[in-house]
């Protein structure tokens, strides 16, 4: 069910998110993602075996449009790009001064792969190879610039691994629970593990009962039982922490949704290959983060304990 406190929100579209704040022709860094129309021909065939990319014709026009860019305008640079089979993505660094919009150059190159791919083909008109638009994020340091780069370097094997489980790394826009509805990533089969406790750490919690509860939850995880929680509190984290280490299952409730091209990072991705994850979000259309306040807090906490002793059907609506 919807949150009626967030029914005014609408969902951002973020394949074209911009930063309004911000000026996109000064100096900067930024992973961009650029996305094929449906049914164009796919850029490149990856190996799930090797976890190797190997780039169709097209592709190899798109490379190669890709290092003509910074030929181009010599004050972008290209430090890492990846070019997966129905979408690109790239670390452009802007070195100086540009007389136009990043998104003014990312749009001429577009243009440019559109002309290969009727060169290839041999069609009479060109036709646009990408969606309209681009997602661009900025890269504030030099830890976040490392990180990208290592995200664009992993991104063919993390794609092998979702082609080999996907029913584990698998959006669901409607999960209806009872009479509530969430959007889920993950595994939704947790959702019947007999097994299911909820994680919540109240304030008043003497010293006593929360040791008591602690070994009772951390008891389930090392039986491979599921822990439901929101996980807000250090101390809700430490239980995570404690539980992903036993071998424990979760599924986390979130205040936010899942935005068009959600993935998992980091721990959460190995815990999806795993099997062991599950994402749900009660407010499926809120997409902007913020800080969770004390009544989504608890909502969120009510929700766990909803979701930890429902027995009734689980289904999915279109």
């Amino acid at each position: 069910m919807k949150d009626p406190r967030f029914a005014s929100l609408n969902p951002v579209h973020r394949s074209t998110r911009r930063a309004f704040f911000h000026d996109y022709t000064r100096p900067g860094r930024y992973m961009i993602t650029i996305t094929r129309v449906p049914g164009a021909p796919t850029f490149s065939i990856l190996n799930t075996t090797t976890r190797e990319l190997s780039l169709t014709p097209l592709g190899a026009a798109i490379r190669g449009e890709l290092a003509r860019l910074q030929e181009i305008q010599p004050a972008i640079a290209v430090k890492a790009s990846a070019i997966m089979p129905d979408h690109i993505h790239c670390v452009l660094m802007v070195l100086r001064q540009l007389p136009k919009k990043l998104g003014d150059y990312i749009g001429a190159f577009k243009g440019a792969c559109s002309r290969r791919w009727k060169e290839i083909e041999g069609a009479e008109t060109v036709r646009p190879l990408f969606v309209r638009g681009f997602n661009d994020r900025i890269i504030r340091d030099d830890e976040h610039m490392s990180r990208a780069v290592n995200y664009i370097a992993d991104n063919p094997a993390r794609a092998a691994i979702k082609a080999s489980h996907p029913d584990l790394f698998r959006r669901y826009n409607h999960l209806v629970v009872g009479d509530r509805e969430f959007a889920a990533y993950g595994n939704i089969f947790l959702l019947r593990d007999f097994d299911r406790r909820p994680v919540i750490i109240h304030r008043a919690d003497s010293t006593e009962a929360r040791v008591a509860k602690e070994k009772e939850w951390l008891a389930c995880a090392a039986n491979g039982g599921v822990l439901i929680s929101p996980f807000i509190s250090p101390a809700e984290k430490a239980v995570r922490d404690k539980a992903v280490e036993l071998g424990g299952r979760l599924v986390i409730l979130r205040n936010e949704g899942f935005e068009e091209r959600f993935k998992p990072q980091g721990r959460e991705f190995d815990l999806c290959s795993e099997g062991r994850l599950l994402l749900l979000a009660p407010w499926p259309d809120k997409l902007n983060r913020s800080t969770v306040t004390r009544s989504q807090a608890l909502s969120m906490n009510a929700q766990a304990v909803y979701l930890s002793s429902y027995q009734g059907p689980i289904s999915l609506r279109r």
